[in-house]
Order: structure tokens, then C-alpha cells, then sequence
């Protein structure tokens, strides 16, 4: 937790009376960041968002991130529930909630419209005339079938922000010829090449077969897209008050945020093959192994490497890796005979020591006035256990623990990022099928 005791400075352009001074003035701002939020403004309050996310968490996933900020989020499901209750892994549920729905549950209402109806189809064109913003997850041109898609919606309320989320998006004639794909994190994973990035290029068959993120990476980089798609339409509509329909493909965002990978082969003609724990750009950029389990090393650049060097006490690698082209990883091999260099010295050490290590050679390269001796980083390669064990994640509110009265005790990430004037904060947890149905069919005036 922040404190009033005198900064640590790792640069050497903050240093002296009136630096420390301001530090701590800076030190206030982040306590009262720390502090309570329920007095400060929500910067999404007047916003309304009805949740037609079906089976996807991406939809979800996007829908609680807004919720977070302070739009009220209605989620309107079948009267069975949404299928995305049921995805959990290996089956563990509580009250027969997944894990993952609950855990995305956050500061939302709950609502049953059976959409297959006229009355439901109804009950929805009247709620959506009065909100700003539709999350749609079914598959391109199923709710506009019905009479409840974009072009109907729109007509009756020209300010909204439809927010549609699929594998392909809702045009090219792909999108139309796989439009009956339901959308996975996984297909998204594949059919943007990311499986065949990872892995170790030095092992033979079967062991070079592609891998998923260990996280639903597509469904996330989806959420957090349409997100800032969202907040763009309604800063729009805001200046323009006129709405629009902000279309993301999961496939697409996931190709997008590794377009290096796209760039790289594109521009050398080949494939960007596997490289496994090293990096394309910088090294060292890896894990090492040391006494305890491993370090992760950052020193990419020239000082940065120098000071790695002088840390360790192997100088007598500077010659032959001396600028960064000589340790770029185009050449797999060539690497990891760095590597294993390197790792003579840090299997001699634990993790901590070399962190302190690492530090302060930073503090006192610092106050260097010729020039900078680098600032090579090493921390930690933490297991899940040791993150959830870290207080550092309970002061700043990233792992909350919930005791709930119906699903119990729990831990859950909520209110990233953080702000110091507008912060998105957890409200409740709650999410039992059609919960509030009684408060929103009043409030909306739908037909019971």
C-alpha cells in the first residue's frame, strides 16, 4: 500500500528535495485511488445496455466491463437461461452456475424474454427504444429474421449503439457462407494461426503440435474491442446523436492484436515459425531457471544487456553479443547458446536474490551522471498459487473475495483499470434466471 515513506527513485532525472516532495504529494493521489469509490461519479451512469449475448463470452465478457464503468446492464435470456451458464471446467458449478458466468456476473440484472414469440419480440422493441446500447451475440442475421436485428432497431431508436459479436463479422461473403458457426474462443484461437505460435521449435513430433493460450485470449481481446467500439459510438452520438452498429469478429481481434506476426512474414516472405520462450525483437526477453523455479528477464536493450552482464558477473559475453543485432532471435540456436550462458550463473541464485539483485544495481544506475548503467528487470515467474497468495493484488481491489449468501465464498478479478476520478467499481453479484424480471418489466413497461 502507498505510504508516506521517502520513494525508492530508479531514474536519474527524479532525484532531490523538491522530486521527493512531489513524489509524495503523488503518493496522495494514488491513496485516495486506493480508497472508497462510492462517492465518485460512475462516468457511465446515464448509459443503459440490454445484454443479448447468447452462448458467447464475448458478448459477456463486454457487457460486464460496461457494467463495471456504471451503465445498468439488463441481460435478457431465454426463459431456460443463457447455454453460457453451463461452461465451466470440469463441470464444477455452484447452485449450478459456472464459474465463468459468475464470475462475469458483476453488477448486472437479470431478465427472461422468450424472443421466439411475438410477445417476447415485443417486449424487447419496447425495451430497446428506451436504452442506448444492444450487445448481439447470436449468429449474423438471426435476430434481423425475426424482426428484432439492427435494421429494425435502429428505425425505432436512431441513437443506438448495437454492438454485434461473431466469428466473422456480418459481411463478406465468408462471414455469410460460415454464419451458422457458433463462436468459440478456441475456432477464434485457430483460425487466426495464434496455435501454431506457441510451442517449443526445437521438439519433434507430437510435441510441436499447436497450442491454445491457457486463457479464453479471443473472447477477451474481443470484449475489450468491442468495448472501446462502444465507448467511440457513444462519444459519436454524443457530439452527432446519431447511433451506429459496431460489428467484431472474434477471428478478427485476435488476428489484430498479433498483426507483428502478420507484418513479420509479409515483409520476409516465410512464416514466423515458433521460437518458444524467446522473442523475435529483444533478448535477453525470456524465463531462466534458477534455484527456486524461474526468473523472467527483461534486458533488451544495449545498456540494459550491460547491466544483465555485471549483475551476474559474466563481462566476458560482451564482445560476442554486444548490440542488440547480435542478439536478435533469428537464429533459434544461436539464442539459446545465450541462454544457457546466462543460466549458468542464475541456477546459482534464488528468485528474490536475483530480483534485489536486479533493483538495486537499477537504484544506483540511477544517480549515474556520465551515463545510464541500464536498467535490466528480473522478477518472479510466478505460479497461479503465488498470485493468489500476493497482497499486492488485495490492496489495489484486482482479486476481490466475495461472500456471497447463495453461492458462497469466492475470489473474483473486478475493477480494472484504476481510476482516480471515475473508477469502475463491484456493486453486487448476482445472477439467478429472471431475478429481476418484476423490477425491469415495471420500470420498461413490458407485457408480463
Amino acid at each position: 500500500m502507498a505510504t508516506r515513506e521517502t520513494p525508492q527513485v530508479y531514474s536519474r532525472h527524479l532525484t532531490g528535495k523538491k522530486t521527493t516532495e512531489h513524489l509524495l504529494k503523488f503518493n496522495e493521489l494514488l491513496v485516495n485511488m486506493m480508497g472508497d469509490v462510492k462517492n465518485k461519479p460512475e462516468a457511465l451512469r446515464d448509459i443503459t445496455v440490454v445484454e443479448l449475448s447468447h452462448a458467447s463470452f464475448a458478448g459477456i465478457i463486454t457487457a460486464t466491463l460496461l457494467a463495471e464503468f456504471g451503465a445498468e446492464v439488463i441481460k435478457v435470456e431465454p426463459p431456460e437461461g443463457d447455454p453460457a451458464r453451463k461452461i465451466t471446467p470440469y463441470g464444477t458449478n455452484v447452485n449450478g452456475v459456472g464459474l465463468p458466468f459468475l464470475m462475469e456476473s458483476r453488477n448486472k440484472r437479470y431478465i427472461t424474454l422468450d424472443l421466439g414469440c411475438e410477445k417476447g419480440r415485443k417486449n424487447l422493441k419496447k425495451l430497446v427504444g428506451a436504452v442506448d446500447v444492444v450487445i448481439d451475440t447470436f449468429k449474423p442475421g438471426l435476430l434481423d429474421s425475426l424482426g428484432i436485428g439492427y435494421r429494425q432497431l435502429s428505425q425505432l431508436n436512431p441513437g443506438l449503439v448495437y454492438v454485434a459479436v461473431s466469428p466473422y463479422g456480418h459481411y463478406t461473403s465468408k462471414a455469410e457462407e460460415l454464419s451458422n458457426i457458433p463462436d468459440t474462443d478456441l475456432t477464434a484461437q485457430a483460425e487466426s494461426g495464434y496455435t501454431l505460435l506457441f510451442g517449443d521449435p526445437r521438439e519433434p513430433e507430437p510435441y510441436n503440435y499447436p497450442l491454445r493460450a491457457g486463457v479464453w485470449a479471443a473472447w477477451y481481446m474481443s470484449a475489450a474491442l468491442a468495448v472501446a467500439g462502444t465507448l467511440t459510438a457513444l462519444f459519436h452520438k454524443q457530439r452527432c446523436g446519431e447511433g451506429q452498429m459496431v460489428d467484431v469478429a472474434t477471428n478478427d481481434a485476435i488476428t489484430a492484436w498479433q498483426a507483428f506476426s502478420v507484418v513479420w512474414g509479409f515483409t520476409n516472405e516465410a512464416p514466423r515459425a515458433r521460437i518458444g520462450g524467446f522473442d523475435w525483437c529483444l533478448y535477453p526477453y525470456a524465463f531462466f531457471k534458477c534455484k527456486d523455479g524461474y526468473v523472467t528477464v527483461a534486458a533488451g536493450t544495449d545498456s540494459d544487456f550491460r547491466g544483465l552482464l555485471k549483475i551476474l558477473g559474466r563481462w566476458d559475453l560482451e564482445d560476442d553479443w554486444r548490440y542488440l543485432f547480435d542478439r536478435i532471435v533469428d537464429n533459434v540456436d544461436k539464442a539459446e547458446e545465450l541462454r544457457v550462458e546466462l543460466e549458468k550463473i542464475t541456477i546459482k541464485y534464488s528468485r528474490d536474490e536475483l530480483m534485489r539483485k536486479a533493483l538495486d544495481f537499477s537504484a544506483k544506475s540511477a544517480h549515474d551522471k556520465l551515463r545510464s548503467g541500464g536498467y535490466p528487470i528480473i522478477v518472479p515467474t510466478k505460479e497461479p498459487r503465488e498470485v493468489l497468495e500476493e497482497k499486492h493484488w488485495k490492496v489495489r481491489k484486482t482479486l476481490v473475495e466475495i461472500d456471497h449468501p447463495i453461492y458462497g465464498k469466492f475470489i473474483i478479478p473486478a475493477s480494472v483499470p484504476k481510476m482516480s476520478q471515475t473508477p469502475p467499481r463491484l456493486k453486487w453479484i448476482k445472477c439467478a434466471i429472471g431475478e429481476d424480471n418484476e423490477q425491469v418489466y415495471e420500470k420498461y413497461a413490458l407485457s408480463k
